[in-house]
């Protein structure tokens, strides 16, 4: 009767005002079951769902009420004696003219984790609430640390929820967690509830593309920290295991790391591993160049060209894992009038093309003070999401988390969440990244790609093979976390010595061998024309081979020069029949012998 007298309420004001005026954006939280009025429990659910549903769902309409202006937010039931039936519930909702709506529950029967479900019988598009239904899902995992289940149609993994039947909000049903098995232990913790209540309140935001001025967060200013040893100490013979030690006030809930090698005095990685590494010290001949002046200068990289509205530095660099990347980088404008624009594109399949194939473009305005995120769809830009940013002439620090599997893509700058955006048919490979500006001239400095880790250890590969995280004798672990509150660490750093390595960090060569002893282009290649460029020798003949990633030979061929100079020969043929993927190139030349990794599309 109570929920009946509160929409007749509702109605009633809202027949003497305009929609807009009455709801904005309207929120119903759907705390589900209950008691009933007599005590009495007709669902036969655990005190612990009763309790930890309702909890979250008073927290989240307390942190909508005091962060989001603009939001209306109802719930279904405020107290612990009340059920409304789930006709009440859609009823309510319906009335309401609700924009999103959130079931809230707990899971049972042994497992673990957390799972969200959406109802292609609502009445609202299955690509809004199958959309809802991954935010939540993802923002679930993240703040609550929970495994992550499923994001899936009710009826293709259970039935149709009632609750969402017919429902006109865009609308999910969430499982927090298990409350028979050790989840129980943070459903019943008022600090992870806290979180939970969190994770609700982001996912809205980015649904809605519509910030509260509580951001989502908890309050919570204090920064985790992330230390890293070595098992068996800082001088290894070979693989070897990282241990990292994270803490946090609250909790961590993003982990990632870098292996670096030294060259001379500088630190790269093995792009063909996932990681990447320039602090531009000098220049890099890992990148191929396009438009726009790029140099070094006083230990930055400068783009001075100020006519050019596309300039380009491209580089190879993996991103097949699945797992989420962190790219980072510093960053100063020069310019102080124009468009001032500057950004990157990630997971680029094709950097020849103007708009590099298929990539996202994170993009900074100085002109307009936003920050906009542009999808490239075969090589044609298309806008995405866009948010304010206080952007000046001063150097900061840009970090860009994203997740190929999950299609979730949040950008920082000095550490403040800026955007967050979701793809619902995400990027799920790239082969390069890009660095970008519009009529600008920019400084960059502290290029850095991460990536993901799960545990708080981690084996690190080291060994001359070109498919190791290590390959010189001196090494570099580093580690950078971030809690759900959006604090990211300082960064924890390990030197390690690989003391089985010949090679001394003397001379100054990478895995593309920075002295043009020997380069292939274009890499990622089609496979119709690769230029292999190699200093030969005269009167020697020169193997080049071409292995699969676990070292089976596929093919090989041979050149022999009369005279030593610098060779360029093509050696499409030795990838000619072969699938797309990454393979592994070895040159023999003399006494020299030289790997490259080379990725055909």
């Amino acid at each position: 009767m109570k929920t009946i007298y509160t929409i007749i309420s509702i109605l009633l004001t809202c027949f003497f005002l305009s929609t807009s005026e009455c709801f904005g954006q309207v929120i119903l939280i759907d705390p589900g079951h209950g008691y009933a009025a007599d005590g009495s429990n007709p669902d036969g659910r655990t005190d612990t769902e009763h309790a930890t549903a309702l909890s979250v769902g008073l927290k989240l309409r307390d942190k909508i009420e005091s962060s989001c202006n603009g939001w209306s937010v109802r719930l279904t039931r405020t107290i612990r004696n009340s059920n409304p039936s789930l006709a009440q519930r859609r009823a309510l909702s319906n009335s309401l003219r609700a924009d999103r709506f959130i079931s809230i529950h707990c899971n049972a029967g042994g497992g673990t984790g957390t799972e969200t479900f959406w109802c292609n019988r609502s009445n609202s598009r299955d690509a809004d609430n199958s959309r809802f239904s991954r935010e939540i899902q993802n923002r679930m995992v993240e703040k609550g640390q929970w495994r992550d289940r499923r994001s899936v149609e009710d009826a293709s993994f259970i039935f149709h929820l009632g609750v969402l039947v017919s429902n006109n909000a865009v609308g999910v049903l969430n499982e927090i967690g298990f409350v028979d098995t050790s989840d129980a232990n943070k459903l019943l913790n008022d600090t992870w509830r806290n979180r939970f209540t969190d994770a609700y309140l982001t996912a809205l935001e980015n649904d809605l593309n519509s910030a509260c001025t509580g951001g989502g967060g908890s309050g919570d200013t204090i920064a985790p920290t992330t230390t890293i040893s070595a098992l068996g100490g800082n001088t290894q013979s070979g693989d070897f295991t990282t241990n990292f030690t994270d803490n946090d006030n609250i909790g961590v809930t993003r982990r990632f790391y870098q292996a670096l090698e030294k060259y001379g005095n500088n630190w790269y990685a093995n792009r063909g591993n996932g990681f990447f590494n320039d602090n531009f010290n000098i220049f890099y001949s890992g990148y191929s160049l396009g438009a726009g002046n790029w140099t070094i200068n006083n230990g930055h990289l400068l783009q001075s060209n100020t006519s050019s509205d596309n300039t380009k530095l491209n580089t190879y660099l993996s991103q097949n894992s699945g797992l989420p990347y962190l790219y980072e980088f510093s960053a100063k404008t020069i310019s102080t009038n124009g468009p001032r624009k500057f950004g990157i594109h990630i997971m680029a399949d094709d950097v020849t093309q103007s708009q590099r194939g298929n990539s996202y473009l994170i993009w900074f305005s100085g002109e307009d003070n936003r920050v906009r995120i542009y999808e490239t769809v075969n090589n044609q830009l298309n806008f995405r999401a866009i948010s304010d940013v206080s952007l000046d002439n001063q150097w900061a620090n840009y970090k860009i988390t994203y997740s190929p599997s999950f299609g979730a893509l949040e950008i920082f700058r000095n550490n403040t969440s800026l955007l967050r955006w979701t793809d619902t048919s995400p990027i799920k490979k790239g082969s390069s990244i890009s660095l970008r500006t519009n009529k600008t001239s920019v400084e960059f400095d502290d290029l850095k790609v991460y990536k993901f880790r799960a545990n708080q250890s981690q084996t690190i590969t080291a060994g001359s093979a070109v498919t190791k995280d290590i390959r010189r004798q001196n090494g570099k672990i580093k580690s950078l976390v971030r809690d759900a509150a959006g604090n990211w660490s300082l960064p924890g750093n390990l030197d390690i010595t690989i003391s089985s390595l010949s090679r001394q960090n003397t001379n100054l060569k990478d895995d593309t061998e920075l002295e043009n002893n020997f380069i292939i282009y274009p890499n990622p290649t089609t496979g119709n024309s690769i230029t292999l460029t190699y200093n030969a020798t005269a009167n020697q003949q020169t193997e080049i081979s071409v292995s699969d990633i676990t070292g089976k030979l596929i093919n090989k061929m041979y050149d022999t020069s009369i005279e030593k100079n610098q060779r360029s020969i093509d050696i499409s043929k030795l990838l000619k029949n072969t699938s797309s993927g990454n393979y592994i190139i070895k040159v023999k030349n003399g006494k020299n012998i030289f790997y490259s990794r080379i990725l055909k599309q």
